[in-house]
């Protein structure tokens, strides 16, 4: 079979995920179709995440819940909302030096009011999002297929892979030293400590191929479709990071952590699909800032610009995929 996996992956970067959303709210409008009837695969970590759970998830009656567009919006009404401490909280941390820095009331809240009570299993696309279990310490990667109790492992239920999505959403944005770890239960009633899987995974797409590959066996052709979040760009100071012990450290190296995951996964696919692979990033440029939690409206405006002109910079590379994406098959009908 010839037939060609279309896959989306979405980076990890807090509010800086407004970018990504801003360029598929073009895709969207430029196929007339929704982002789950464009691909087989929707993968996300952190921001990302969060984006492929609602891009997935149904309505009532039939249809997804959200479009793209929908999603630019929860960035700009609720990003400040998520990202907000009160006084108190902030002297209690020490400014997040001893505790997290924002406490986890306002995500989740959002994440039900955006989610409500529905599940894995019920995503229109095939979704994968990354999280990291730090009590059984390794990677955890939640799967729509597994969650239907399709390609299970021996002795595993469909009750151990199935959670709530606005868990899974939870989960994989509980990035350390922001938000503390989330505490989340399978359907199985089996409690998991799980936070962000930008410490492994922030651009996921690698791990979104690895899945495909087992999902779709008989396909010889990947159409790999990767959004950014921004490119970190400012630099750490070798006279001001020499001197940093834990403490110093902290936040930064987070943040080195996730950008040098991205561009890793970047060449891996750049070497290994050089005609099927689309990575759509950009420069954050002057006065944007790179922070994950800069909720203010000026910096909403210049992350909406960026999005903006990667779109134009990008024009034809996005309208051709915009036809492909227009006229391609029914992700669920052409590869069973």
């Amino acid at each position: 079979m010839a037939a060609t996996v279309r896959i989306l992956s979405i980076d990890g970067g807090g509010i800086r995920g407004l970018i990504p959303a801003a360029v598929l709210a073009w895709l969207e409008a430029r196929t007339g179709r929704p982002i789950c009837e464009s691909f087989h695969l929707i993968a996300g970590t952190s921001t990302g995440g969060i984006l492929a759970a609602g891009l997935c998830a149904p309505r009532a009656g039939g249809g997804p819940r959200y479009g793209a567009r929908d999603l630019v919006r929860f960035y700009r009404e609720e990003g400040p909302r998520i990202f907000h401490r009160s006084l108190w909280h902030g002297v209690a941390s020490l400014g997040g030096t001893v505790d997290e820095k924002y406490p986890a009331d306002a995500l989740e809240k959002t994440l039900r009011r955006l989610l409500g009570d529905l599940t894995l299993s019920q995503a229109r696309a095939e979704l994968l999002v990354t999280s990291y279990d730090i009590e059984r310490r390794n990677p955890y990667f939640f799967k729509s297929w597994k969650a239907r109790g399709e390609r299970l492992r021996a002795g595993e239920r469909a009750a151990q892979r199935e959670f709530r999505l606005r868990d899974v959403a939870r989960a994989t944005s509980a990035a350390p030293t922001y938000f503390e770890p989330a505490r989340v239960n399978n359907a199985a009633g089996e409690p998991f400590a799980l936070i962000d899987g930008g410490v492994f995974a922030n651009n996921p797409a690698m791990c979104a191929v690895a899945s495909a590959r087992v999902l779709f066996p008989r396909a010889r052709r990947y159409l790999i479709v990767s959004l950014g979040t921004g490119q970190a760009e400012r630099p750490i100071p070798y006279d001001e990071a020499r001197d940093w012990g834990l403490v110093g450290w902290a936040r930064p190296i987070l943040s080195v952590i996730f950008d040098g995951v991205c561009d890793t996964v970047d060449y891996q696919l750049m070497q290994e699909f050089p005609r099927g692979y689309h990575r759509f990033q950009t420069d954050l440029g002057p006065g944007t800032n790179d922070d994950l939690d800069d909720t203010r409206p000026e910096n909403l405006d210049r992350l909406q610009a960026r999005a903006d002109a990667l779109i134009r910079a990008r024009g034809d590379e996005l309208r051709r995929l915009a036809r492909r994406l227009a006229t391609a098959p029914a992700p669920r009908s052409d590869l069973q």
